[in-house]
């Protein structure tokens, strides 16, 4: 069964971000024999001085394989997991699905926490609604809100940029054919902004930012051609405008 986890801790400036918790929390689940970690994907949420964060307000998705029957045990350890390792002062908020679970409903919902202020309770309703679990861990508790629009956002497949996918570990600036990539790292495309992809003979030169962007429910690379020399390799997007078209 294919589960999605919701995170969002509100951190603070002094320890590890939201997107580093959620990573941990996936590998520590694979690593316990709980099943496969999918990826990581990083959703952007309405930026407000009303609304606690530190510079920005985002909210993680994990996206984990495993048996139905684990179910109540993956709870039990990401609830354990969170409440050890959540940033000090924050309002950590989790949820859990399954995909069968997320509704219409659910990610329509979802879309609204990136431009409006949303109560708590309102999140709490929708995730009832739908019987997905979902708990405040800390403070307020108004991390649910993040947490279960995260899990919209993933499953509606247009939003959000991968943090995690895997072996991405192991892509190493440099310059690698388009065939290379995809023979270590399991992109479902890669491609420019106008959907054209490079042949797999075609050289990409990889930097330290890999962000990978949530489009059409596939993880697609985006690239684009080298304009300065058109003979030579193309490169990665920048990071301003895969920020741009992931926020």
């Amino acid at each position: 069964m294919r589960f999605l986890i919701g995170i969002d801790d509100t951190d603070n400036n002094r320890t590890s971000s939201t997107g580093e918790l959620g990573r941990r929390l996936g590998l520590f689940l694979e690593q316990s024999g709980q099943g496969k970690l999918e990826s990581v994907t990083r959703h952007q949420l309405l930026l407000s001085n009303q609304i606690p964060c530190t510079s920005d307000n985002s909210a993680i998705c994990v996206t984990f394989e495993a048996d139905a029957s684990r179910r109540s045990e993956i709870e039990m350890t990401c609830r354990s997991f969170i409440l050890r390792e959540y940033s000090s002062g924050a309002n950590a908020g989790f949820a859990l699905a399954s995909w069968a679970q997320v509704t219409a409903e659910i990610y329509t919902w979802a879309r609204t926490v990136k431009t409006y202020i949303i109560e708590r309770q309102e999140a709490l309703q929708m995730a009832r609604s739908a019987r997905i679990s979902t708990t405040g861990l800390t403070g307020s508790g108004k991390g649910v809100i993040g947490a279960l629009a995260a899990i919209g956002l993933r499953f509606r497949g247009d939003d959000g940029r991968f943090i995690w996918v895997p072996n991405i570990h192991m892509l190493h600036p440099g310059i690698y054919t388009s065939a290379e990539i995809m023979g270590i790292v399991p992109f479902d495309r890669i491609e420019n902004l106008r959907g054209r992809a490079p042949r797999p003979e075609d050289k990409i030169e990889i930097g330290d930012w890999i962000r990978p962007i949530l489009r059409e429910g596939r993880c697609v690379l985006l690239v684009e051609e080298n304009r300065e020399n058109l003979s030579g390799p193309w490169h990665l997007l920048g990071m301003d405008d895969v920020r741009k078209l992931s926020d």
